[in-house]
């Protein structure tokens, strides 16, 4: 279980900069692709949590809607 840590950190790293980016989006006409970048987030933290049970942080659910 080496890469246990580190992918659990470019999971969460994943999930940080998707929703970096869907922010950015945001107050564009991009919403579908906002959504479908929020709901990777979600996804990779939610993989996340379960790989490293030690951490019991809820995952949101994604605010943003498409249009």
């Amino acid at each position: 279980m080496d890469g246990a840590p580190s992918d659990l950190r470019m999971l969460r790293y994943v999930a940080e900069i998707t929703r970096k980016l869907a922010k950015m989006l945001s107050h564009t006409r991009y919403q579908m692709l906002v959504y479908l970048l929020e709901m990777t987030a979600v996804e990779a933290e939610s993989l996340a949590g379960e790989q490293d049970p030690k951490r019991t942080r809820p995952v949101k659910p994604s605010q943003a809607r498409p249009r």
